[in-house]
């Protein structure tokens, strides 16, 4: 790809992010994994190990990938995440209308700095911290900066991403925050991969995937969610069930690996900390070798939620942040 790209190392691991929308392109992780015996060996009998390389997170291959935004592989989503009805919302009366004049469309999908660059504000061997104004529009009229800050460790294997955004405006601003990594499905696709998530109720949502009014917009589920042999999921989990303030969501994939997703600090509710699943049926490039695990503030069309409300309304001067992480284990970690 000719854009910047940012590259942070930690032991053997490292993480490729674009300077265009901050956004994580590749996670690699080497780790070691005993190789099969083919000689009928005791199963307690020492095996030969082999370093591998594991590709956590799909993001975009290449320039014309990235171009496109297909799928917005791994974007950070400010200052809303998801989906606004018909692209309007409401916000302390007044009525704003994006008249389908952003990169997410006529439901204006995942906000406004995907496509934007951001400004490299500090930055070491395995971390690194940027920042971006968000672009002011008609219908987001609203002083607002993003500043993302990539944390990586190698044991363990875990990608963190915190971020903030302020309000440097003179009046209250709607802002809300998410992420859209896609994990990698290892040894196999998203039909023999299990996700698991503490949640206790599914958004539900109309042709559009957009919540339904009121209380038909959720329903209780059986706790914890658990979806395998499936590549049809766009939902919302919603009403988490979080331990020491960390909301975690668990991918076992086909080849015995592990990958973990965290949301954490983020206040709970109905409609609010929400981790929605997406088992990529729809993208153009490597249909279903993939599933996205998306942690968010809130649910989709949260500025037109009542439940939202409280959360999304940023005073002048405020700030509204997210804590994020990835954590990757191979097998042997997992014994």
């Amino acid at each position: 790809m000719s854009q910047e790209i940012w590259t942070l190392k930690a032991g053997k691991d490292s993480v490729s992010i674009a300077k265009i929308g901050a956004t994580v392109l590749d996670w690699q992780v080497k780790d070691l994994f005993e190789e099969p015996s083919e000689d009928h060996t005791p199963l307690d009998a020492p095996r030969e190990l082999e370093e591998r390389t594991a590709h956590v997170i799909d993001g975009y291959r290449d320039e014309a990938e990235a171009r496109e935004m297909d799928g917005f592989r791994s974007a950070v989503l400010a200052p809303w995440s998801n989906r606004l009805r018909d692209g309007k919302y409401t916000f302390q009366g007044r009525e704003y209308d994006f008249q389908g004049k952003t990169v997410g469309g006529v439901q204006a999908l995942h906000g406004l700095v995907a496509d934007q660059p951001f400004e490299l504000v500090e930055s070491g061997a395995d971390f690194l911290r940027a920042k971006v104004q968000v672009t002011k529009l008609d219908a987001y009229p609203f002083d607002v900066e993003i500043e993302v800050t990539y944390r990586l460790t190698c044991d363990p294997h875990r990608l963190s991403l915190d971020i903030l955004a302020r309000n440097l405006g003179e009046g209250a601003a709607p802002i809300t925050l998410g992420w859209h990594p896609y994990i990698a499905c290892q040894g196999g696709s998203v039909e023999n991969t299990r996700v698991t998530v503490p949640s206790q109720v599914r958004v539900q949502t109309d042709k559009n995937l957009i919540p339904e009014p009121g209380i038909r917009g959720f329903s209780t589920q059986s706790y914890p969610v658990t979806l395998v042999n499936r590549r049809d999921i766009d939902w919302g989990l919603t009403s988490l069930v979080a331990e020491s303030g960390i909301a975690t969501a668990v991918v076992d994939h086909a080849d015995g690996s592990q990958t973990t997703v965290e949301l954490k600090d983020a206040r709970q509710g109905l409609g609010l900390a929400t981790l929605h699943v997406y088992t990529a049926q729809d993208l153009a490039y490597r249909r279903g070798l993939s599933v996205a695990v998306e942690p968010l503030l809130a649910m989709s069309d949260s500025f037109n939620r009542p439940e939202c409300e409280d959360l999304i309304t940023v005073p002048a001067g405020g700030i509204q942040e997210m804590h994020a992480a990835l954590e990757h284990r191979s097998p042997r970690q997992l014994l």
